[in-house]
């Protein structure tokens, strides 16, 4: 019986991977306190109150934000039950809200013609009717998932399956 267990990943890429969530619970309140002993009661208060309003202000791109990174988490859950070609799960470069969906940029040599076969699992696991998977169109190793909340466009499904140029690529 041999061990099946996946290696362990590097410090970086652990890092990197979690990196919102190490800014958020370390960074994040180290950075306030520090401010707030510096600046003193007044400019602390300024400062805040600025930042809640923008937070109000900003809250639609906030969510997006939060919704984005909640998706990677999804997505690195759901590679090991896609049992890709070569053992070897796509690495999440980055995720970003576009418009009305989210593109989530991976590294994964021969990944493409798996994840386009599996658009439905993709999908179910982002709580998502629709996931779209393109390559780049100049690297070969790069696919783009474009996750859609909403119900497919008429244009978008009009379009090739395989390659489609998005607006994320240039």
């Amino acid at each position: 019986m041999t061990d099946r267990r996946t290696p362990a990943s590097p410090f970086p890429v652990w890092l990197y991977h979690w990196r919102w969530e190490i800014l958020a619970i370390t960074l994040l309140p180290y950075g306030v306190v520090t401010f707030a002993l510096l600046a003193g009661p007044l400019w602390t208060s300024v400062v805040f109150g600025t930042a809640v309003v923008l937070a109000v202000l900003r809250r639609r791109h906030l969510r997006a934000r939060i919704r984005a990174v909640a998706l990677q988490h999804r997505l690195r859950a759901t590679f090991p039950q896609l049992r890709l070609p070569g053992g070897r799960r796509p690495a999440i470069l980055w995720s970003r809200p576009r418009g009305g969906d989210i593109v989530v940029s991976l590294f994964g040599r021969e990944a493409f013609e798996h994840l386009h076969r599996h658009r439905a699992v993709l999908a179910a696991a982002c709580s998502a009717p629709e996931v779209y998977v393109d390559r780049h169109p100049r690297y070969a190793s790069l696919v783009t998932l474009t996750i859609s909340p909403t119900a497919a466009r008429r244009e978008r499904a009009l379009l090739p399956s395989n390659v489609v140029p998005l607006r994320a690529h240039s």
